[in-house]
């Protein structure tokens, strides 16, 4: 039995969690293409299925499932850098 949801927290935070971006291209001062991530969301994984938690609707219709740990700086063959910057 769940004494004040202690065991919902404990399932929740050994799952997989994994951040929700959304990209936006834009040029940059010399003309150079990049890519803006906005961070708008959280996913979980369970045993069947991700839940994804938004906290805002992208535009482009387009979202990015990173792995926390692989944020610290893994790239992806393929895949444009992501450059994550911190909240001021």
């Amino acid at each position: 039995m769940m004494k004040n949801g202690k065991k919902a927290k404990q399932e929740v935070q050994a799952q997989e969690r994994y951040r929700v971006f959304t990209p936006r291209s834009y040029e940059d001062r010399e003309g150079e293409e990049k890519t803006y991530w906005t961070r708008i969301g959280t996913a979980f994984k369970g045993e069947k299925s991700i839940t994804i938690l938004l906290d805002a609707l992208p535009l482009n219709g387009r979202l990015v499932v990173i792995l926390e740990e692989a944020e610290a700086g893994e790239e992806t063959e393929g895949e444009d850098e992501v450059v994550l910057r911190k909240r001021r």
